[in-house]
């Protein structure tokens, strides 16, 4: 008989088997996060407003689909598990909806907002079918607390490749498709990732196993059931405050690079390097912040990589960055802090389902993953809408050159946004209850429980 989770090792074969599913997310992932901004002002020709307004609209749209698509999952009995079935099933869906969200239609005005929107939409639909039950696995697959910081670690090793993957690969082959025409070679890169895409999925279907379900478990729990659970998870509710304030430094950090070198460093090329240095450095990066975790605890290690990015946003308030090389070893500095915070992040959130079981007597496992995506997604969105809001602001106009003001302000929205976002988490994690050893002692006690 499968035991409990808790304390269940997992092979470095299955770490590995599991974290390709997060290469693959992540070539759909950094292309969005990194590119179709730029995409959307600088190839279809809409203004910052309105390619803020589109993303801001799909992002709340994605996230609200999370925590539905996490109660079906939750619901969901097959003899392949809970959430394997929608890996292997939902892949070809999402590859086609990506393809999708980087056509441009024969349309103008109106027309293409519309088609636009539609086209983000239904790629949104797409991946969350296929990544909140991937991301539930995490809770599924063991309990131990260590053995969640080291998995977190293999998906964001994962995460990294692909974004170096994405970073290095998108702009050669826009010009190698494109012909000249910026569109037309965005959707066939897209094509491209999502084939790879695609392809990954059914063998991390293969390389993942869920334990058997617990005699006597409650299948089929009630909304209000996950609801109620939902009320007395401190844990998660301080975690969702922290990583939406930190997805205001994040989403500048992540869209501003190719606008920051274009037009501040003058030197759009030199955005293909920095952006896959950046992504490199996560090899090395990671890791690190696995075992600063594992020494010094999940709190204290966001609360470390927060300072580290406040620390890294005053030297830009205070220094004038206009070189690429410069410019570069900015953003890298900047990323160790994305890093240090998104690694901590996907290892403190499986641990908040055992403080909600503690606390509730219910575990629902995938609700609480897509509930959690849900703040995630609709933070990124606000986001990324005040950020393309901003662009208006400041005065940007795409492929002109750029007045002094509206280069500085670009500086300090580059500023702005860490500062609010990475201090606002920090103040957060102060509240965070599951401080190092005490998610050890409530597995122990739910342990205790069922036995």
């Amino acid at each position: 008989m499968f035991k409990p989770r808790a304390g269940f090792q997992l092979s470095f074969a299955r770490k590995a088997g599991f974290s390709l599913g997060d290469y693959a997310c992540n070539l759909y992932w950094q292309s969005v996060s990194l590119f179709l901004m730029f995409h959307y002002t600088d190839a279809l020709g809409l203004s910052g407003g309105t390619a803020g307004a589109i993303y801001m609209v799909a992002s709340i749209f994605d996230g609200i689909s999370d925590p539905i698509m996490g109660a079906v999952a939750d619901r969901t009995r097959t003899r392949w598990g809970r959430y394997r079935p929608y890996i292997l099933l939902g892949c070809v869906p999402l590859g086609l909806s990506f393809a999708g969200l980087y056509w441009a239609p024969a349309a103008d005005g109106f027309g293409l907002v519309a088609v636009v929107t539609a086209a983000h939409l239904v790629f949104r639909i797409a991946y969350t079918a296929v990544s909140v039950p991937y991301s539930s696995l995490t809770a599924r697959m063991t309990s131990s607390s260590e053995e969640r910081s080291s998995l977190a670690g293999f998906r964001m090793v994962a995460a990294t490749l692909a974004a170096m993957t994405v970073s290095y690969l998108t702009q050669p082959m826009v010009a190698e498709f494109g012909g000249g025409d910026q569109a037309k070679g965005f959707f066939y890169a897209a094509v491209v990732f999502g084939l790879i895409a695609t392809g990954i999925f059914p063998l991390v279907f293969l390389a993942t196993r869920e334990p058997p379900e617990p005699p006597g478990e409650v299948v089929h729990l009630k909304l209000g059931d996950h609801w109620r659970a939902m009320a007395r998870n401190r844990a998660f509710w301080v975690l969702m405050v922290g990583i939406s304030l930190g997805a205001m430094s994040s989403t500048a950090l992540g869209k501003s690079l190719l606008y920051y070198m274009k037009y501040i460093a003058g030197d759009e090329g030199a955005a293909r390097y920095a952006l896959s240095i950046k992504a490199a450095l996560g090899v090395a990066i990671i890791p690190t912040w696995v075992i600063v975790t594992r020494f010094i605890g999940k709190q204290a290690a966001w609360l470390t990589a927060a300072a580290w990015g406040l620390s890294g946003a005053a030297f830009l308030l205070f220094t004038d960055v206009q070189t690429a090389l410069a410019v570069t070893f900015f953003y890298m500095f900047m990323h160790v802090a994305s890093l240090g915070v998104a690694t901590t992040y996907w290892s403190m959130m499986p641990d908040t389902v055992e403080y909600g079981e503690w606390r509730s007597g219910v575990r629902p496992e995938s609700f609480i993953f897509g509930l959690g995506m849900f703040f995630q997604k609709v933070a990124l969105g606000l986001a990324a809408g005040v950020f393309g809001l901003a662009l208006d602001l400041i005065g940007y106009v795409a492929n002109q050159p750029q007045s002094p003001e509206t280069l500085q302000g670009l500086r300090m929205v580059v500023v702005g946004f860490p500062v609010i976002g990475l201090g606002g988490s920090a103040l957060a994690m102060l509240f965070y209850p599951l401080r190092k050893g005490v998610h050890d002692r409530i597995v122990g006690e739910l342990a205790a429980r069922k036995t």
